[in-house]
């Protein structure tokens, strides 16, 4: 009989290697996938996901089930270890007086081009999203585009859009928020 992810996550919690194997086997792929779209380097993706699963070895106690299927805490753990890296590598090319392209740009647009959702989703769970940010105002839309798709700190995205602080972060939060009020049911039909 197949385990669950939870019960798998509770095996790897007390510490046990073939549910992290198991684990691994399971989701590897899928993650690895999304990292390569986002870091479009199959390097980078591969020490992120070493990554991950370290994390997980470490951390899997601290799951919390109400926050979302196990697949989602893999998604979120690899989609912030990417951001950390996208970031990293912002960083450094700063240091090294290397102008970061244009937000419009093609090449920036290879630089973090990212639609995490899409690929951990199903289809239809993509579409709703899809569906959901088309509906929020624009500026929202793409405020929340910079921060979780391209990487940008709030204090990064109020420097690039001339918005004072706090309007970027409040208007991220009410983007969140009407996000998730509307794919609430998307969580209602799991229970």
């Amino acid at each position: 009989m197949r385990k669950s992810d939870e019960e798998i996550l509770s095996a790897i919690a007390e510490k046990d290697s073939a549910a992290v194997a198991e684990l691994y086997d399971r989701y590897s792929r899928l993650i690895y996938g999304a990292l390569l779209r986002m870091l479009r380097s199959t390097d980078d993706a591969e020490d992120v996901l070493q990554e991950v699963f370290v994390q997980v070895w470490l951390k899997a106690g601290t799951y919390k089930p109400d926050l979302g299927a196990p697949k989602f805490w893999l998604v979120r753990i690899a989609h912030n270890r990417a951001i950390n890296l996208i970031r990293s590598k912002r960083a450094k090319m700063k240091q090294t007086e290397i102008p970061i392209p244009d937000t419009d740009s093609p090449a920036a647009a290879e630089l973090v081009a990212a639609d995490l959702f899409a690929e951990t989703s199903n289809a239809e769970e993509s579409a709703y999203t899809v569906r959901a940010m088309n509906k929020l105002p624009k500026d929202q839309a793409q405020l929340l585009d910079m921060a979780f798709f391209q990487g940008y700190s709030h204090s990064e995205i109020s420097e690039k859009t001339n918005l004072p602080l706090g309007t970027v972060k409040t208007r991220i939060r009410n983007g969140l928020l009407a996000l998730r009020e509307s794919l609430e049911f998307l969580n209602e039909n799991k229970t």
